[in-house]
């Protein structure tokens, strides 16, 4: 029987378990899951390096210069739908998203949804201002309160299923 090893990370924890690429040994704190076996948190941190390796602040720029002009044409018409928006949000978002992906050359940067998603908010700032416009007026006579709240209901359910999938689908 061979004898038991020492966690790289916690030098107390005994362990019989080794990572798959570099072969030091790990416990099951550190091990992370692969589709290859269990790998130890450096070796992870050098594989998801890989995947940003060529990408450019540059490509922050294009992704906000593709998604904004298209978060703000579905800001400004899909609301406008009513219940449909419950639908046609997620198919906005998940547009806008891959239409940032494709102008990047389908690179991925860390922050990518972060930009692409924040670029759907401002495109849709014009109609949530001009849905509470109303709302405001209101507050000093209620009788001017005559399109009720469903516009903003709808540019709130916009927003918040575009974004919401063009987020997950940037980063996953």
């Amino acid at each position: 029987m061979t004898e038991p090893l020492y966690c790289i990370n916690h030098p107390t924890v005994e362990t019989y378990l080794r990572c798959a690429r570099c072969e030091v040994p790990i416990c099951d704190k550190c091990a992370v899951q692969t589709e290859v076996g269990y790998i130890c948190p450096a070796c992870l941190n050098r594989r998801q390096r890989v995947f940003y390796a060529d990408f450019r602040p540059i490509y922050y720029l294009i992704a906000a210069a593709i998604a904004l002009p298209l978060g703000l044409v579905g800001g400004w018409i899909l609301p406008a739908t009513g219940w449909f928006v419950v639908f046609l949000g997620p198919l906005a978002g998940a547009g806008i998203a891959e239409a940032a992906r494709w102008a990047v050359r389908r690179r991925r940067g860390r922050y990518t949804w972060l930009v692409v998603g924040g670029a759907i908010v401002v495109g849709g700032l014009p109609r949530l201002l001009l849905s509470l416009a109303p709302l405001i007026a209101s507050l000093a006579d209620p009788s001017l309160l005559t399109v009720g709240v469903w516009p903003l209901i709808w540019t709130g359910v916009y927003l918040f299923t575009a974004v919401g999938t063009a987020v997950t689908r940037l980063r996953t």
